[in-house]
């Protein structure tokens, strides 16, 4: 990545000590200090936790890579739980639900919690959702003083994407807990947030329905929310093509993208294509008014420079 690729977000990997110079054949012919690349990190890590998202159980290294991310995160991160943000299974049937609780259950010692994405939607009910997550359709959880709202979807199709009362439940949820941290995770999230900085990708966001206009509300009216969302698979580095490939600021909160586990999607102008080889997912570091996101390649094993973020969740009162 070049240095201008970067946004004001960005801070330097955990372990870093120089920013290096390359020419462009790639040839190392210097280094500057981090500067506000490194900026400290205010107090004592609270906990960590691992956020993945669009798994596709059935797509070629799909279960190599869940078992490889889950492995990391619970071995060597000590992660207090990890949430994804839908899309488990290619088609949401009862066999694939089933393949992906085995890998859960033989690889993670902490708990997983998981939405529905629109691929569940092709077939799955919410019971059989429950059965293989555990959880409902949509639900929360605290940890700590820090809430957590999993927000699924129930159908593919744009402008009916949640169940009959669910944005009443996360409007009532969000005002219960409107003084508090809170980070939501849903699967599709609204065009004007990050994810598809280039403009390419062709299945709807959250689409101009009535739906979509609520759910923004929501967003635009409780101010402590930390916005997860996947769908995409776009790459960490697309941030090359502009500031808000991963993470923006949007209706008043902060939106991150994460992108799939199982086959990211590289781009560039023309069209995306589709990179099993990679696997991608973010460990997050909490602490009291901040966060610290630290975007992985599991293949690799090597965090991606460009997808370290410092984000202030420094809590603010709603207006009335």
């Amino acid at each position: 990545m070049a240095y201008e690729d970067f946004i004001p977000q960005n801070i330097a990997p955990s372990g870093s000590r120089r920013i290096g110079i390359y020419d462009d054949g790639g040839n190392r012919v210097g280094q500057i200090p981090l500067g506000t690349m490194m900026p400290p990190i205010p107090g004592k890590k609270l906990y960590s936790f691992g956020v993945l998202s669009d798994v596709h159980i059935v797509y070629e290294t799909a279960q190599e890579d869940l078992q490889r991310a889950l492995r990391y995160l619970n071995e060597q991160e000590n992660v207090v739980f990890t949430c994804i943000c839908g899309d488990l299974t290619g088609d949401g049937t009862e066999p694939q639900l089933a393949q992906y609780k085995a890998v859960v259950d033989a690889y993670s010692n902490t708990p997983v919690y998981a939405v529905a994405g629109n691929h569940e939607a092709y077939a799955s009910q919410p019971a059989l959702l429950e059965q293989y997550t555990g959880k409902p359709l949509y639900y929360s959880f605290e940890h700590g003083d820090d809430v957590f709202i999993m927000a699924g979807i129930c159908s593919a199709t744009e402008g009916k994407l949640f169940a009959d009362g669910e944005l009443q439940w996360l409007d009532e949820t969000l005002e219960r807990y409107s003084r508090r941290r809170c980070f939501l995770f849903q699967h599709i999230p609204p065009a004007e947030c990050c994810g598809d900085v280039l403009n390419i990708y062709p299945y709807t966001k959250l689409g101009n329905h009535a739906e979509s206009n609520v759910f923004k509300s929501l967003l635009s009216r409780w101010p402590n929310i930390v916005f997860f969302h996947g769908h995409t698979h776009m790459k960490y580095h697309l941030q090359k093509y502009g500031d808000a490939a991963n993470y923006d600021k949007v209706f008043g909160c902060h939106s991150v993208h994460i992108p799939s586990l199982a086959v990211p999607r590289d781009a560039n102008g023309d069209g995306y294509a589709t990179i099993a080889s990679d696997s991608e997912g973010y460990v997050v570091d909490v602490y009291e008014n901040g966060i610290h996101l630290r975007g992985r390649n599991f293949v690799t094993g090597e965090f991606v420079p460009v997808a370290s973020y410092w984000l202030d969740t420094t809590p603010k009162i709603p207006q009335a």
